[in-house]
Formats: C-alpha cells, structure tokens, sequence
C-alpha cells in the first residue's frame, strides 16, 4: 500500500514539471524495495539488546518519531494501524493495513500490553512491541503465547472530563430506590421510553471517586440495546424518566449499580456510579410474525379447560401409558413447543432433534413440574400458563406475558445420587502432583487407554465440583448424561490443562486454583469462586481433525480473519462455565 502511494505521487509530479533540455542518458539505478509492514521482521522472536523495557515485561523500540505531542492516558480511545505476528513462528495472524483502514478503540478495553504500551506514544509515532503472553492473550487464549506488534498512533481522542459534582447535590431528583438524578439539558415532547423499547443513546461513565469507565463519545456511533436486557436496574429506571434528545447525570448507587465491593460480577466496577446519559431516540420492537403452528386459541384457553391445583388450565391432546408420574427431582425428557399470547414461537425442542432434558427440580419454566406430574409417560397436554408461572422475569432476554405451551412426557426416571463431598476437598494432600501453574491432581482411579486428548480432540466426561468448605456447586452425574468437552476451549483453562494429562477410563481428583477457574469472585450470584476442586472421569476421547491451513498468498491479497484489535470486552469475558 505504501509503494503504492508514493508510485502514485512521483507520477503526478512527473507530470506537473515543466520539460527539460535533453541530456545524456544516465544510467538507471533500482530503487531498493520498501520493506512489506506485512511481514515478520526478522526480530519478532525477540527484543533485541537496546529496547525499551517496562517492570511489566514489556519491551518496545521507535520505529518512527512522533509529533512530539500528548500522549494518551489510559481513558482514552485511540485510533492505529497496527500488525501483530506469533513471537513463536513469525505467523502474522491479524494487520489493519491489509484491510486498509484504521481501528479506534477505548484504551483501557483492550489486552494488557496494549494499554500499557500505547501509553508511551506520541501521535504519529510508530512503535514494535515484544508483549509477552501474561499480557495479551495468555498461554491458552484465541492467539496464544508472547506476541509482537507494530503498532503507528495516528489520533488521540481524549476521555470526557470527570464531573465536578461526583456527589448529587442536594436539589438532585431521589425515586423511590434511591436513585437520583439531574437534568443537564431538557428534551422534547412528553414520551419516555418504556422498558421494552429499544433506546439510541450516548453515555459516559465513572466510579464514585472520578476513576473514569467507559464512554460512547469516542466511537463512531452511540449505543443502542433494549431496555430491559440491560443488568444494570439504575439506567433501566433512570432512561425511562426520560425524554428524546434529553440529557441526564445519574447518581447509581451501588446496589443499582453492579454491587459493592466483593460482590460485582468479575471485572464490573463495584461501588456507586456516577453516568451521564443523552436519550437519542427510542422505539417499540416489532412483534415477531405469528408462528405457522400457533394454536388458534393461543390467546386463551378454551371453557371447558381442566386447572392445576394453582389454576394453571390444560387441555389433553394426547392419552399416554401407565400409572406412575415423575416426582420432584426426577429426571424427565420432553418435546416441547411454545408462543407467546400473539402466536409468536418462543421455543421448542424441535430443532435439536431429539427431547429436552432436565431436573424436575431446576424447570426453567416455572409452571412446567406442577403439570407434569400430574401426567403419565407419552401423555400430551396444552397448557395456557400465567406470566407469574413462565420465565424468571430476571433473566435478560425472556419472553414476556402469559405464554402457551404444548408439553409431551417422553419419559422419567430417579437420577443418580449426588457423590460425597471428598474429605480432602479443603487443600491438596502432599502426595499430589503439581504442575507449574499451580494445578494439583491425585488419579483416583487408573485409565484403561494410553492415547491423551489433544488440541483439537472431543472428550466425554463425568464430573463434579466443589467448593473447598464442600459445598457441592455442580455435577454431570445426578443429569445422568456424559459432558463433552472440545479442547479447542470453552471450559475454564484448568479443565483444559488437567484433561491433557488424562487418559480414557481414568478418573482424577484435581485442585483448580482460582487464576485456571473463574477467580476470586463469583462471576454470577451464587457462583463457585476460589481453589475449586473436581473429580473427573474420562469415558471417551474422540479424535478431532486440525484445521487446514489456507494456501499462503502475497501478503497485499491475503484475507486476514480479524482479532481487531486485541480487545479484552469490559467487563472481561469468562472462560465458558463447565455446565450451568
């Protein structure tokens, strides 16, 4: 791109200038080539003897000077061109310039080295980055191991300034909960958003003592979402007192907010909140289309309807076999198919091709158990069930109302019992086996293969977790049903690196240390946190096939899959959890 440029402005120079006297032809010299910024400089392995270090690991040189100008804090947002190759191989695995278009991004929501090292630029300059991989993306992460980035500053975008009053004044606006708020600039009209509505605006936020967050102000667009997905009760209160191109400070205390100190979920900021927000616009969602199976009297159910012991009224479509019903803690395989009140499906079972299972105990429709037990194996009823009996209203994303649904009972059965709890489940015992991330483990019972999962390999296990007070937080085994694990990820990193030393049959006790779990704090209300400890079993390992590695190109035409850039989403994603 850069040869081609400059190719460009030398031919319309040629023509600009006036011609000139012949004289005798010199002979021609070759330019020397520009140097590919696509591929890896012969340094990428390592930082040479010379190179700016950091405490952190962190080592850079200049490429190029900049404008001596400001450099940007952590708040800020950026905009680079950059390229990132493997320190292992030279493997180039993302670049800005081969898409031709630089990235802006929030500094502080990106991977380590990033926001350390961008910090130490000035606009214009041009720097190689040796980021080891405590700071990127880890050993285990979507770009594994230490990295090197080229990366040019070409703007700074600085963070909205911190309110002068952290604190509501004493003539602020209080609701009910303990919000308050005060109006910056007025809106329009007299319509507010409601909670289903799906609202356009531009926010900027901030802890109680002024330590900057997040802001829309930086990025391209504003911020759009549905109100009541959001898990933030402060903002879904608060945007509904407002009006269409109103701006609007909120103080957010903590309980509105993401929790105090020690029970926000990982990586959200805890404590009281300070938001500025501008309400851009706001609408209804559509209603989706009415689903082609929709019972005609989706909307309500017919007179002569039968009612649970609660009042909740079925219909039976379906007479089954027997005389025994399923019981609380059984487990029970349905096919199912549900609409809202309009016809609108939401949900059935049918796409997974085969029946839904589950613990009577744990239905995610709260209506579900009282209804079938009181039905027999192959029994089909249709149920009309009151929006009080559905969804649980706090999970984001539920339908809403009262909702209709035809519900078949496959079959049922008493599930395995839950296994002890071991006695050891507080520490690692002397005789375990550790390795230098800080796993343990101890073989409770000798495998039967030889052949260990590798990297692209499915694995068939059971498995239970506890907590080291021995508090059982969950197990494949009272499911009775095998839990696959891909070791490509998706499971926390500790489950990835003990399945690796595991072979078919074997069953092992490992302790997980809370950095290869979900960390010191529960990443959902009522979660496992800390030292965690599982006894796996392995029953089947099934042989993956690596992926195929795309015919190389020159690197002016190779298609790159984007990290863009290395973004860590704040809060940080979690590895995914081993089952819910």
């Amino acid at each position: 791109m850069i040869a081609g440029l400059l190719g460009g402005t030398l031919s319309l120079s040629a023509v600009a200038q006036e011609p000139v006297a012949p004289s005798k032809p010199e002979k021609k010299v070759a330019e020397p080539a520009l140097p590919d910024p696509l591929k890896a400089p012969d340094n990428v392995a390592a930082a040479p003897e010379g190179a700016e270090k950091t405490p952190s690991g962190l080592a850079s040189i200049i490429l190029k000077a900049g404008n001596g100008g400001e450099k940007p804090s952590e708040a800020d947002t950026v905009k680079v061109h950059y390229t990132g190759w493997k320190a292992s191989d030279g493997e180039m695995f993302d670049s800005s310039l081969n898409r031709g278009q630089p990235v802006e991004f929030p500094l502080n929501q990106v991977i380590k080295g990033w926001t350390e090292g961008v910090q130490l630029m000035e606009v214009g300059e041009k720097r190689r980055f040796w980021i080891p991989a405590e700071l990127a993306y880890g050993d285990e992460g979507r770009v594994p191991g230490d990295l090197t980035f080229d990366v040019e500053l070409l703007e700074i975008k600085k963070a909205p300034e911190v309110p002068e009053n952290l604190t509501a004044p004493a003539d602020a606006l209080v609701t009910e909960s303990g919000l308050k708020s005060q109006i910056l600039k007025e809106g329009e009209g007299d319509a507010k958003p409601s909670a289903e509505d799906v609202i356009t605006v531009h926010f900027s936020g901030w802890k109680a003592d002024g330590e900057f967050l997040t802001s829309t102000r930086n990025q391209p667009r504003p911020a759009q979402f549905k109100l009541d997905e959001l898990s933030v009760k402060g903002w879904i209160e608060g945007i509904q007192l407002m009006k269409k191109g109103e701006k609007r400070r909120f103080w957010i205390p903590a309980e509105l907010g993401f929790g105090q100190e020690g029970k926000s979920p990982a990586g959200a900021p805890s404590g009281d909140l300070v938001f500025d927000f501008e309400l851009i616009d706001f609408r209804p969602v559509p209603k989706p289309p009415r689903a082609a199976d929709a019972p005609e009297n989706v909307a309500q159910a017919p007179e002569n309807a039968k009612k649970s012991a609660s009042g909740i009224p079925y219909v039976v479509l379906q007479t089954g076999e027997g005389e025994n019903s399923p019981q609380d803690g059984d487990l029970v395989e349905v096919n199912f198919s549900g609409w809202d009140v309009n016809g609108a499906a939401v949900g059935s079972n049918k796409q997974l091709g085969k029946p839904m299972s589950f613990n009577l105990a744990k239905s995610a429709v709260l209506g579900w158990p009282e209804l079938l037990k009181g039905m027999k194996k192959g029994d089909k009823i249709r149920a009309w069930i009151p929006e009080d009996q559905t969804f649980d209203q706090k999970l984001p994303g539920a339908p809403k109302g009262a909702l209709t649904f035809d519900l078949e009972l496959v079959s049922f059965k008493t599930p395995p019992a839950a296994p002890e709890t071991p006695e050891d489940v507080a520490a690692a015992p002397d005789d375990a086996i550790k390795t230098a991330s800080g796993l343990a483990y101890r073989v409770l019972k000798k495998g039967t293969g030889t052949k260990k999962p590798g990297p692209h390999d499915q694995v068939k296990v059971h498995y239970a977790g506890w907590t080291t007070d021995g508090k059982m937080f969950d197990n494949s085994i009272e499911r009775d049903e095998l839990f696959t694990v891909n070791m490509r990820g998706g499971v926390i990193k500790g489950w990835l690196e003990a399945l690796k030393v595991m072979v078919e049959g074997e069953k092992t006790r490992f302790w997980i240390p809370a950095d290869l779990a979900y960390g010191d704090t529960p990443t959902r209300p009522g979660g496992p946190s800390g030292l965690l400890v599982f006894d796996i079993e392995v029953f089947e390992i099934i042989a993956g096939v690596a992926p195929k590695k795309a015919p190389e190109k020159k690197a002016s035409k190779k298609k790159i899959e984007a990290v863009t850039p290395p973004i860590q989403v704040n809060p940080p994603k979690k590895e995914e959890e081993v089952a819910e």
